[in-house]
């Protein structure tokens, strides 16, 4: 199972559109497949066409959450959180959480967001709002996945490299791996960054 997380656009208030870099990958990777689910992290703000987009490369469900900004500017109908359950062959569960995480303070606190993954029984959080694009497993088996702004929008954390990430889920060997793919500043490429866990126990475990 794949999916795409991707989030804060901001278009058109801080960006005009996704990097053609980005466009680029994003058919790469589903010229021979589709992916089976989108997550959005939110601040889309106003620009239908990059959800138009996203729903012709996903197979099932574009899942989305509501923005801080979404508020303001366009796209005030999505909830705050989203999940998914993702059934293995021996009929155990791995429990993925969206948010934008605006409700997070101090902004992105792993801590914080680690709490509100608990709470809420996800094994996985998937969340925006710094654009600072992050991967994080924490002590207690939490995996953090923050796919930073796709088209490199300005925030008070951010990096300013356009980026979006694959989660890649074994549904036979409970292998998970994490793809961040960010376009770089200097020289205009895309880098891949892998990680690789597993699900044991209901837990998250490095591989």
């Amino acid at each position: 199972m794949r999916i795409l997380c991707i989030g804060d656009s901001h278009i058109p208030n801080r960006a005009k559109d996704l990097p053609e870099q980005i466009y680029n990958k994003l058919n790469d990777l589903s010229k021979e497949e589709l992916f089976d689910y989108t997550f959005f992290t939110g601040d889309i703000i106003n620009y239908p066409e990059l959800i138009d987009y996203l729903k012709l490369k996903t197979k099932n469900s574009l899942f989305i959450v509501i923005g801080n900004m979404d508020y303001y500017y366009g796209n005030r109908d999505s909830p705050m959180y989203q999940e998914l359950d993702i059934f293995f062959e021996d009929t155990s569960k791995l429990i993925i959480g969206l948010t934008h995480g605006a409700k997070i303070k101090p902004r992105g606190n792993q801590t914080q967001l680690e709490k509100l993954a608990i709470e809420n029984k996800y094994q996985i959080l998937v969340s925006g709002h710094t654009h600072k694009e992050e991967i994080v497993l924490t002590k207690k088996g939490i995996l953090l996945i923050n796919p930073g702004s796709v088209t490199g929008a300005w925030s008070f954390l951010a990096t300013g490299n356009p980026s979006f990430v694959e989660l890649y889920i074994n549904k036979n060997t409970k292998e998970i791996e994490v793809n961040l793919f960010q376009k770089q500043k200097q020289t205009r490429e895309i880098k891949h960054f892998k990680y690789n866990y597993i699900l044991k126990n209901d837990k998250i475990q490095n591989k």
